[in-house]
């Protein structure tokens, strides 16, 4: 395979990348960070600080503060939220812009020559996006995916296994976007060698450990894939590959288009976790297509120049469309959540879980639970259209809302007077204003209208009294008055390390916790803070074949 990149048809390049032309495209990338820096608000930032901010304080395995609880790093990213924590995101996002911006500079110089002169610009430009979009673990997946193609480039692939491994750590979509790069540069010529074979066989393996890892630590849900964004892909791509055609050159990215477009028909024919993701890749059509444009001598004009139109739009509009949000960053600060949390401080308990209608870049999802609060929900959209799918029903009733309400035991709702998630949030607001769901107004301020739930269902309810007296990020603890059945209002995960009070604890029809308590008093359970706790525990032996679990529930 390196061969195929350091010669895919015609011509050899292998010219090395002009030290003038790194040190253009490093500043560009620098220039274009600082203006996202100082102007954006990512949408995505929330959880990317909140799973920073669990790293930080020893929350690795499980949350207990978003979605009833999840697997926070597992599903999402192993490594990033490490690197995070310890140099800070922006710092670590601005530094992967750069590194990318180099990276592809002397990919493309490498493989199409003098041609990359403008594409490699216009990339150093548009590297910056994830500091403007929130795409913080991506970014540094695809630095890793840069790096590895430079390493297989150069016939290391050790090396390559290595960056391969670690784009999969950083962000397992990167490590997909990887897998469809390099198969691109393989069907050129379709070299079956040494190379070859080793990238196989590593790949196979790095995917097996994710696998692994996924299966130990589920996350699930669906990322929709709206039809018109596929189409607007499939379009785009089509159009790539028609300009390619005219150069022998341009045949990888020929194929790569192709490739693009056929990912995008398969995610949305089948829906998962990736969806709408797959067109994040958008960061680098505008670069390839001018790229390609260069390489036919931008004929035919007319093809051409609508291409690179479409590219270029295709590039920037999505972030246009988040001007409306940066222009109002009040949700982003730390004073704007004050009179809300200070009534929490006053009136809420760690027996209900609060709901935040949510705002447009989705901020209650870091500041509540920062503050020690339990989110009713959270901020990764998979997940909440997997626990919360009624609150994406336009045709939402109050029935089903307050319904909704208890089955995740909430006792306040957060009204900011903000911009809000256009995906639901003016729909549940309509329904608290509207006085239909009985909800009462119980504090009111320019920023904030708070509604109480009358007679909440509590996270705890069983035969006899019960009362949660911690409910933190990865422990619980309580005392009961009575033996017997309980129904534990938190998802269900067999890695707790359950006090001796706890005869066991078994999952629900909906995903959440039965706990039996042997008798009545003080009950715990906790999650390990570490993976080698995690070993001990006598729900991950059983589940692994080593044990059988503590205790027995009764059957039925």
């Amino acid at each position: 395979m390196s061969s195929v990149i350091a010669a895919p048809s015609g011509r050899l390049a292998s010219v090395r990348a002009p030290r003038r032309e790194l040190g253009l495209t490093a500043a560009l990338a620098v220039v274009a960070g600082a203006i996202c820096v100082l102007v954006a608000s990512p949408e995505d930032a929330p959880a990317h600080l909140y799973r920073t901010f669990l790293v930080d304080h020893g929350t690795l395995l499980w949350d207990n503060l978003w979605y009833a609880g999840h697997y926070p790093l597992a599903g999402y990213s192993l490594l990033y939220y490490f690197a995070a924590a310890a140099v800070g995101n922006l710092p670590l996002v601005f530094a992967g812009a750069v590194v990318s911006a180099l990276l592809f500079a002397v990919i493309v110089f490498r493989q199409w020559g003098d041609a990359a002169r403008w594409p490699v610009r216009a990339f150093g430009l548009l590297s910056a996006a994830p500091m403007f979009t929130g795409l913080y673990s991506y970014s540094l997946g695809f630095a890793a995916v840069l790096a590895a193609v430079w390493a297989v480039q150069r016939r290391r692939s050790v090396l390559a296994l290595v960056f391969a491994a670690a784009a999969l750590g950083f962000s397992p979509l990167a490590f997909l976007f990887l897998v469809m790069i390099l198969a691109s540069l393989w069907l050129v010529h379709r070299p079956l060698n040494r190379t070859v074979a080793i990238l196989v066989i590593g790949f196979v393996g790095v995917l097996a450990v994710e696998g692994a890892v996924l299966a130990l630590f589920p996350s699930g849900g669906t990322y929709p894939f709206h039809w018109a964004d596929m189409l607007c892909l499939i379009t785009l791509s089509v159009l790539g590959y028609r300009v390619t055609q005219a150069d022998e050159r341009a045949k990888p990215i020929g194929i790569f288009f192709a490739l693009w477009a056929l990912g995008a028909v398969l995610f949305w024919l089948f829906p998962g976790a990736v969806g709408d993701n797959w067109a994040r890749l958008r960061g680098v059509v505008f670069p390839l297509m001018l790229l390609s444009a260069v390489l036919v001598r931008f004929r035919p004009r007319r093809l051409v120049l609508a291409s690179l139109a479409a590219a270029l739009a295709y590039n920037l509009v999505p972030y246009g469309l988040q001007v409306p949000n940066w222009l109002n960053d009040k949700p982003a600060k730390a004073s704007y959540w004050t009179p809300a949390l200070a009534y929490l401080a006053q009136h809420a308990d760690a027996v209900h879980r609060i709901e935040v209608v949510p705002t447009a870049d989705h901020w209650e999802a870091y500041w509540v639970p920062k503050s020690g609060y339990a989110l009713a929900r959270g901020w990764y959209r998979q997940l909440d259209k997997k626990v919360s799918p009624v609150l994406y029903d336009s045709d939402l009733s109050a029935a089903e809302y307050v319904g909704w309400l208890h089955q995740m035991a909430v006792s306040y709702v957060l009204l900011p007077a903000t911009r809000l998630d256009q995906n639901g949030g003016p729909v549940e607001r309509g329904l608290l204003v509207s006085g239909k769901t009985g909800l009462s107004v119980v504090y009111r301020s320019k920023g904030w209208t708070i509604y109480a739930v009358p007679h909440p269902s509590g996270i705890i309810q069983g035969p006899a009294p019960a009362q949660l007296t911690l409910f933190g990020h990865r422990t619980i603890s309580g005392v009961a008055t009575g033996a017997g059945e309980y129904l534990l209002r938190v998802r269900y995960t067999p890695y707790w390390d359950i006090s001796s009070t706890v005869q066991c604890v078994r999952s629900r029809h909906d995903g959440m916790t039965d706990l039996f308590l042997a008798r009545p008093g003080r009950f715990t359970l906790t999650i390990p803070d570490d993976f080698e706790q995690l070993l001990a525990t006598p729900g991950f032996a059983a589940l692994v074949g080593q044990g059988p679990a503590r205790g027995s529930c009764p059957t039925g």
